[in-house]
């Protein structure tokens, strides 16, 4: 009886062992293939760049928090203007916020989502899944010139931008402000302050007001830049000095500045520009130069350095040949897609034609295989003061204090626009939103471009607001060559193959993005968005694209689709190791009161 009785219970005890191992083995198995956290409890980490404006790196820290709810671990670099953009080309990041002014007055997406385009920050190239469709679309946009079919392409390439490839989370469309004093007289905001300028005037003094013949504006000193608009981005300062063959207005619709007219033909491969007549350039600070005329030859030159010198973008890739007919005629030959034979028509280009155009009498010295020595002191001059067509030239500049712009009596522009009553334009270099707010409330400045919503001090009779939305967007945009975090850029297909596990993730962050928290945090006025184009460019935008709603089960999923299952995770101080080795602790204490029973049963 004790025979047959110890028989059972050594084979119950050689099932139970056996089924505790069987966990172990099975535990350790699970251990190896499932992707779980580490000790710090996170999948990977991401770098995440930013200004290092207060809004913004509340936002940053806000995404930061989010992804730690789906193990994604984070480090934010908030940085200052230079460094920042310095860090953005670079490509010293993962995901990056960044306040995108819009590359131009066209719909035209090649610049910021071509592979070859100057703005294209994430990295994108044609090994990217979805990406050769995207370019396909980009390529037939720019060509195509009837608008409902135009509009229908960039409709598709949204789809496709925002559904398969996603470089970026389109957050916000900037909206602006701005105030001035009640007796400002032809201002109009969504023009624009530099052609506003010409109709401009005050109808008497305003608090703190001396002088009805100026105009007072601000501008961050770390803002200031050199005057030379091939090497700066925001032109506004240099616009009140060098002028554009063509502006584009606020209706979208294209107007002559130094071109006086334009023309295609029959199938808008080639453009003729005739030029002003009248136009004359400034004097250099020299005076060694004088009336000097502004001809087909400052054109070719501009067009030619825009291209081959320029250190902010590429520019007139479009243009197959240009030539010059006679000093006030120009023609260009087209062609917006070279990859098909002949010549294709390129719709952005009256949009393009709104660069700024530079002196060639001055700037094309000491040529070498076509290009001016750009270390010549006449390009030094240039960058300093600039010299151009237009209402203004730069009479002196105080660093740290102020600049100072007094118009030009010589403007082909006061003839058919009448005189400039604003004949001093002073910019005061201003970097504390407290002391440019109490300045321009006492009427030291004519103008204030920071207001927020919660300043109700300017809802007074004594101010006037005016409102615009820009062609400034924020964007969430993730890199797409990152050598730090290759989660994010994975091109193996999901178990599911629908998609790229990079993708997944991508998608599964994009989720745990909610804009209207992040909408909450800023001051500014801005409206939300979901597809990469500004609401500028109204019927253009797709209005049912996908969208990256806040959900953190969706986040969830995709996480798990990309391998990364967060359900996995243990508990924040339990490792995988330190459960294992719990498994065989237990399993030993469980052998050893099967041991202890059955001694006593025996004895």
């Amino acid at each position: 009886m004790n025979s047959k009785l110890n028989l059972t219970i050594r084979k119950k005890s050689i099932i139970l062992v056996s089924l505790i191992f069987t966990i172990i083995l099975f535990s350790a198995i699970a251990t190896a293939k499932i992707q779980a956290a580490s000790q710090d409890d996170y999948f990977f980490r991401v770098r995440i760049l930013s200004r290092s404006d207060y809004e913004t790196e509340h936002l940053a820290n806000l995404i930061a928090q989010e992804l730690q709810r789906i193990r994604i671990d984070s480090l934010i670099y908030p940085y200052p203007g230079g460094v920042f953009e310095a860090a953005v080309l670079s490509k010293e990041f993962d995901i990056v916020l960044i306040d995108f002014d819009w590359p131009g007055y066209d719909v035209n997406p090649t610049y910021v989502f071509s592979e070859g385009g100057s703005a294209n920050y994430w990295g994108l190239d044609n090994e990217i899944a979805f990406q050769d469709f995207s370019e396909q679309k980009m390529l037939e946009g720019i060509v195509e010139t009837n608008i409902t079919l135009r509009e229908g392409i960039y409709h598709d390439w949204q789809e496709n931008i925002m559904a398969n490839v996603l470089p970026v989370i389109p957050l916000f469309n900037k909206i602006t402000t701005y105030v001035s004093h009640d007796n400002l007289l032809g201002w109009d905001h969504e023009e624009g302050i530099i052609y506003s300028l010409p109709y401009m005037e005050w109808s008497g003094l305003h608090t703190g007001q001396n002088n009805t013949n100026e105009f007072v504006d601000y501008i961050d000193p770390n803002d200031w830049d050199i005057l030379n608009p091939l090497f700066i981005e925001d032109e506004f300062f240099v616009s009140l000095i060098a002028e554009p063959l063509i502006r584009i207005n606020k209706n979208r619709l294209p107007e002559g500045v130094l071109a006086e007219s334009w023309a295609f033909n029959s199938n808008q491969t080639i453009l003729t520009l005739n030029l002003r007549e009248d136009v004359t350039w400034q004097p250099d600070i020299d005076q060694l130069y004088l009336d000097e005329p502004f001809d087909a030859d400052d054109v070719l030159f501009s067009i030619k350095m825009y291209q081959e010198v320029s250190s902010v973008g590429t520019f007139f890739k479009w243009i197959d040949q240009i030539e010059k007919v006679d000093n006030s005629t120009v023609q260009i030959n087209i062609d917006g897609n070279s990859t098909q034979p002949g010549l294709q028509p390129y719709v952005p280009a009256l949009s393009d034609l709104t660069k700024l155009m530079l002196p060639e009498h001055y700037l094309n010295v000491d040529v070498v295989d076509g290009i001016p020595d750009t270390s010549h002191e006449n390009w030094r001059d240039y960058g300093e003061n600039c010299l151009g067509t237009g209402m203004y030239f730069l009479k002196s500049y105080s660093e740290g204090v102020e600049s100072t712009f007094n118009s030009n009596l010589d403007w082909w522009g006061s003839i058919p626009l009448g005189d400039l009553d604003i004949a001093k334009y002073i910019v005061r270099f201003r970097d504390d939103l407290n002391v440019k707010m109490l300045e321009f409330e006492t009427g030291k400045l004519d103008i204030f471009k920071d207001y927020r919503t919660y300043m109700t001090d300017f809802d007074g009779v004594t101010f006037q607001k005016q409102t615009r939305d820009e062609y400034d967007v924020t964007y969430f945009g993730y890199n797409l060559q990152s050598d730090y975090c290759l989660a994010l850029i994975d091109q193996t297909l999901t178990e599911d193959e629908t998609m790229t596990k990079g993708l997944a993730v991508r998608k599964a962050i994009a989720h745990m993005i909610d804009k209207n928290i992040m909408l909450d945090l800023l001051d500014i006025e801005v409206e939300i968005i979901e597809t990469p184009l500004s609401n500028k460019f109204g019927t253009f935008v797709k209005s049912d694209v996908t969208v990256y709603t806040a959900s953190h089960d969706l986040a969830k999923y995709y996480m798990y689709k990309a391998g990364f299952d967060p359900s996995s995770l243990l508990n924040p101080g339990f490792t995988p190791l330190q459960v294992f080795a719990s498994i065989i602790m237990l399993s030993v204490i469980t052998v050893s009161i099967i041991r202890k029973r059955s001694k006593k049963k025996q004895s």
